[in-house]
Formats: structure tokens, C-alpha cells, sequence
């Protein structure tokens, strides 16, 4: 099982093959920062996988720079990650997708990628993701142990309610943006947009180099698809897992 879940990592670039190493890869005319050497202004997009984390990043940089090409100079950075709490994560947009649809998409994203794995697998706890389930990872950040400025925001309020969630973003950013803006960043992060931007040269490399052979990475966006494909029993036994933390999803 241990091997399984180290050639998901690596597939998904957030392990290093033995022998390899990221640094010699990386060359920078100004030179690089470390990755925990952060500032605290920096805002952090973290997420359980597949909670609408790249979602999250096209809404910020369509919110923030307001342009379709960029090159950043800011003096606030912004990280996607799928971290625990970290001490230098100051202030955090930490999304929070129903765990039942969050675990599908997981199990269709690392099929597609050619590593068998089962829906029992997942839903059991048999496979830890990051080092975790889902609600572990919930819980973790709904403790927040070190005080950071958090915002919580629901996939599911992405999905049906998207301006109330941007004028959360321009509050919590403190940023002003105008109704005309703020719907320019819904048409260019709606789910048909983001389906095409996988017709662009950068996906296309994106999933080769993880070997994301087949079907697409923005998958279905979906709300409650879990109750189509799971079987009530698995669905019954990680609710039980994470009892906790589904006070707000039905």
C-alpha cells in the first residue's frame, strides 16, 4: 500500500523519483527563494486535493491582476497548497469541498493517470492522502493552531453562488472591484472556459508530464455526482470516518 501511494506522489510531481532532485532542474536569472521563506502579507490557497484548488488560483489571478498576461513583481505573493497548518501560512483562503464528491474526483484524477486504485481504496481510509483523510485535514485547519487569517469558502458556494464568494475574496484581499469586473472573473472561470483552457499548449504539457493519459483534468465540477457512483456502504462507512465535519453539507 505504501508503494501505491508513492507512485501517486510522484505522479503528481510532489515527490521526487529516488536519484532526482527539483533544484537542478530550476534555473532563474534573479535567482530563487526558499519555498518556506514567505512573507507575511503572502496569501496562501489551501485546500484538500481536488477541493477547487486550481479553480481558486484562475479566480485570483483574474481578481487580483485583472489581466489576461502578467509579469508579477508584487511584493504579495501568492502560494497554492495542500499543506497541513504551517507556521509562515498567515493568511489562508482555505477551501472546503464536500468530502464524498472531493474523494471521487481524486479517484477519476489518479485513474486517469494510469494507477489502479478503487473506490474502496479511498472512501475506506485504506490510502492517506497528503498524509491523511479528508477530515483530518479539515479539522487540522478549523483548529487553526497558529492563529492565521483564514477565509473559508465552500466549493459548493463557488458553484452556485460565485459573486457572493468574489466580493468575499475583494474583502478579504482588500481590494475594490467593479460589478463589471467582478463579472469578467466569473466568465473566465466558468467551468465550460476552464474545460478549454485544457485545449491550451501548457495543460497539454501539464498532464504529460504526469502521464495524464486520459480524460480531463476539469472533470465534471460537479455538486453530490458521489451518490451516482458510491455505493451507499462506502459512503456510509467514511461519513461515520468524518461525522464531524458534515454539519454543513446534506
Amino acid at each position: 500500500m505504501k508503494k501505491l501511494v508513492k507512485k501517486i506522489l510522484i505522479k503528481l510531481k510532489l515527490l521526487e523519483p529516488k536519484g532526482t532532485s527539483s533544484s537542478d532542474k530550476i534555473t532563474f536569472p534573479g535567482g530563487i527563494f526558499p519555498i518556506n521563506d514567505t512573507q507575511p502579507e503572502d496569501v496562501f490557497i489551501v485546500g484538500f486535493p481536488k477541493s477547487g484548488n486550481t479553480l481558486m488560483q484562475h479566480i485570483i489571478t483574474h481578481l487580483v491582476y485583472s489581466s489576461s498576461q502578467y509579469y508579477r513583481l508584487n511584493p504579495i505573493c501568492f502560494f497554492k497548497s495542500h499543506e497541513r497548518p504551517q507556521p509562515n501560512y498567515k493568511k489562508v483562503i482555505y477551501l472546503l469541498r464536500d468530502g464524498r464528491e472531493a474523494m471521487l474526483s481524486y479517484y477519476h484524477m489518479v485513474k486517469n493517470m494510469g494507477i489502479d486504485i478503487s473506490l474502496e481504496d479511498l472512501y475506506s481510509g485504506k490510502i492517506s492522502i497528503h498524509g491523511g483523510m479528508w477530515h483530518e485535514h479539515v479539522n487540522e485547519w478549523e483548529k487553526n493552531p497558529y492563529k492565521a487569517d483564514i477565509l473559508f469558502v465552500k466549493y459548493e458556494d463557488l458553484i452556485t453562488d460565485k459573486m457572493k464568494v468574489l466580493e468575499q475574496l475583494c474583502n478579504f484581499l482588500k481590494i475594490n472591484r467593479s460589478i463589471e469586473e467582478l463579472e469578467k472573473v466569473i466568465e473566465y472561470t466558468s467551468f465550460n472556459f476552464m474545460k478549454n483552457l485544457e485545449k491550451n499548449e501548457d495543460w497539454s504539457r501539464m498532464k504529460k508530464e504526469v502521464n495524464f493519459n486520459k480524460g480531463s483534468f476539469v472533470r465534471k465540477g460537479a455538486i453530490n455526482s458521489f451518490k451516482e457512483e458510491v455505493t451507499e456502504d462506502l459512503l456510509k462507512t467514511f461519513v461515520q470516518n468524518s461525522k464531524n465535519n458534515f454539519y454543513d453539507f446534506q
